[in-house]
């Protein structure tokens, strides 16, 4: 049975422990490149204003998302650098884009409750590390980790 299989498999609690770990990684690359680049600032083209980064607002979502509540508004937070990502205002190296994704995205279905595709926030967290022949032993340790 591939990795892949045994991950849906899974319970939806067992999964979201499957997500938390794999999150946690993907955290460790918005880390290192939000350390190296700080700080970072876009500006929004719709009215033209200059914006910092919160830094810590992915180890916040995380926080949450394993909290299962929104500890920290981390909700309100996300609006801006999401739309901001959407409209090509704000850019990432894809690694640290999937990062940044599948940490928002563990938070909306974890901490907020939302119906999101568990693959998803999988695929996206395993796509954080540019290294694409880890990916089906990252995915194995973690539903190994939660079974």
């Amino acid at each position: 049975m591939s990795p892949a299989e045994s991950f849906r498999l899974l319970t939806p609690e067992r999964q979201r422990q499957a997500h938390l770990r794999l999150c946690d990684e993907a955290l460790g690359v918005w880390t290192a490149y939000s350390a190296e680049h700080a700080p970072i600032q876009y500006i929004d083209s719709v009215v033209g204003m200059r914006h910092e980064v919160d830094a810590r607002l992915p180890h916040d979502a995380l926080r949450s998302a394993q909290a299962g509540a929104d500890l920290a508004e981390v909700q309100q937070r996300y609006r801006e650098p999401i739309a901001a990502m959407q409209d090509d205002d704000l850019g990432f190296p894809d690694p640290v884009a999937f990062a940044y994704y599948s940490i928002h995205n563990c938070f909306r279905r974890h901490a907020l409750g939302e119906q999101l595709d568990p693959w998803l926030i999988v695929n996206q967290a395993l796509a954080s590390i540019d290294d694409d022949e880890s990916w089906s032993s990252r995915l194995s340790t973690a539903v190994a980790a939660a079974s």
